[in-house]
């Protein structure tokens, strides 16, 4: 786990990081300055407003970037439960024994992606149940084309096609898990950050706390929110998993799964 999938640790850091900045530009300026020389006054202020613009456009462009991938998130799950959801009901009107197989597989499947769901990016557990994931669509689709030759029907048909949408689904939600904002977006982020900061303090003729204090709050603020937005494991603002819940409950309630699917139950 890196710095920014701590959100608000890269927060508290970034804040006192950036205290510190402004305090060693202030110290950094000539003190005759503060006194004289009207041209530098302005030249200095001038660079300070420069940079502390491209430094909003950098925070505002950056937001955008992380704003659309959480929210990509949250609706490819709801896509996957829903297709899951779809697919449970086809499975119903499958011949036996492929219909008690399938939902039973399609239980442990919701679980899988439930486990994929709440699981640490970086860790083991995520790859145990990618793994899951890939042997229970396996064994799923060997079911659906072993139904498929048992009872070529349009039914049949549209369940093998509900499955391969819940297939794709988990891919696609792979791929949004992988896809954060660059690390070159945040080093250029910090860089700026830190300039704009050293300018603020070398602008400031007098030492105001008020003032001096405002600014890396600002920005420490909207780039833990940034982080936040960017991290699908940790932070405060998290996606749930309510779709994919009730998903599992009515397959394991029985609202899916047939009275006797017990017999024909399949092991994990």
């Amino acid at each position: 786990m890196t710095l920014l999938d701590q959100p608000w640790l890269l927060f508290a850091l970034l804040f006192l990081l950036l205290l510190a900045v402004v305090e060693f530009g202030h110290r950094l300026r000539p003190a005759a300055w503060a006194q004289s020389d009207v041209e530098v006054r302005e030249s200095l202020a001038a660079t300070r407003d420069s940079v502390s613009l491209l430094l909003s456009l950098l925070l505002g462009f950056t937001l955008a970037m992380a704003l659309p991938r959480y929210e990509n998130r949250k609706k490819l799950l709801i896509d996957e439960a829903n297709s899951i959801g779809t697919t449970a009901l086809r499975a119903q009107m499958l011949p036996e024994p492929a219909r008690g197989k399938v939902l039973q597989l399609l239980s442990s499947y919701v679980d899988a992606r439930l486990a994929f769901s709440t699981a640490d990016v970086r860790g083991e557990e995520l790859q145990r149940s990618l793994m899951r994931t890939k042997q229970l669509q396996d064994e799923m689709w060997k079911q659906g084309v072993a139904a498929g030759q048992q009872s070529p029907t349009p039914i049949t048909s549209i369940f093998i096609q509900s499955l391969n949408e819940s297939i794709d689904l988990s891919e696609k939600r792979l791929a949004t898990l992988e896809n954060r904002v660059p690390n070159a977006v945040w080093i250029l982020l910090a860089l700026v950050s830190i300039l704009s900061c050293v300018m603020i303090g070398a602008s400031e003729r007098r030492r105001i706390w008020f003032v001096m204090v405002v600014s890396p709050l600002t920005i420490a603020i909207v780039m833990a929110l940034i982080a936040d937005l960017d991290s699908p494991r940790t932070g405060l603002i998290q996606i749930g998993q309510q779709s994919l819940s009730r998903v599992q409950q009515d397959l394991k309630s029985g609202g899916a799964v047939p009275r006797d699917a017990g017999a024909s139950r399949v092991n994990p």
